[in-house]
């Protein structure tokens, strides 16, 4: 079975919390609306960061947003900043260096499978993926609880 990452379905699930109010949101804040602990959100919060898929302010005010719209964020985005690749087997990178490569014969099929999930996770937008979800703006209200 084909599984993503637990670190990309959480920064799945940071995108889909900052797109219902896309306000500069703490650190702290994100972890507790999201039920993570704040190291394991830091980190996701930093490589979306670098992927520009997130913004950051820095300082007492500062804090993360989203970067762009999100029906300009596909959910591939999303695993491609946290994961790096798509290919579900070492093959169907476009980059493999494989041993096999001129006498495989599940090379070009695995790469075919790869591509038709990589246009599916490419055409699923942040915006879709919230609708799917049942997520409509604000549902979900972010605030420290004491």
């Amino acid at each position: 079975m084909l599984k993503i990452s637990r670190l990309t379905d959480y920064a799945t699930a940071v995108v889909l919390l900052l797109q219902q109010d896309n306000k500069l949101q703490s650190t702290e804040l994100i972890a507790q609306a999201v039920g993570l602990e704040i190291p394991t959100v830091s980190k996701v919060l930093k490589l979306l960061t670098k992927a520009q898929i997130l913004s950051s302010v820095r300082g007492a005010n500062g804090g993360y947003k989203l970067a762009r719209d999100v029906t300009n964020v596909s959910l591939y985005d999303v695993i491609v900043a946290i994961e790096g690749s798509t290919a579900i087997t070492e093959c169907a990178k476009t980059d493999s260096l494989c041993l096999q490569e001129h006498d495989c014969d599940t090379r070009t099929g695995w790469q075919a499978v790869n591509e038709q999930i990589k246009t599916i996770l490419v055409k699923m937008t942040i915006e879709q993926m919230a609708k799917l979800n049942g997520m409509t703006k604000p549902e979900i209200k972010l605030e420290i609880k004491p």
